[in-house]
C-alpha cells in the first residue's frame, strides 16, 4: 500500500467519525434522557483520530521491518 492510498483511508476514517455525529447523536436527541452531545461528538472524533494514528503506526512499523 502506498502513501496516497493510506492518506485516502485515513481521510475516510475521519469523515466517518464526523458523519457518526449525525448517525448517533441526532437519534439520541429524541430519546427521553439528555446527553452532552458536544462531549460525545468530541469523543467520537478523538476515537477516530486515535484509531487512524494507530493504523498509521502499524503501517509504518510493518513497512520498516
Amino acid at each position: 500500500m502506498d502513501e496516497k492510498k493510506l492518506i485516502i483511508i485515513l481521510a475516510c476514517l475521519l469523515m466517518l467519525g464526523f458523519l457518526s455525529l449525525f448517525i448517533i447523536i441526532i437519534p439520541w436527541a429524541n430519546w427521553g434522557r439528555l446527553i452532552d452531545s458536544k462531549a460525545f461528538a468530541i469523543d467520537n472524533l478523538l476515537m477516530v483520530i486515535i484509531a487512524a494514528a494507530i493504523g498509521y503506526g502499524i503501517y509504518i512499523g510493518s513497512k520498516t521491518m
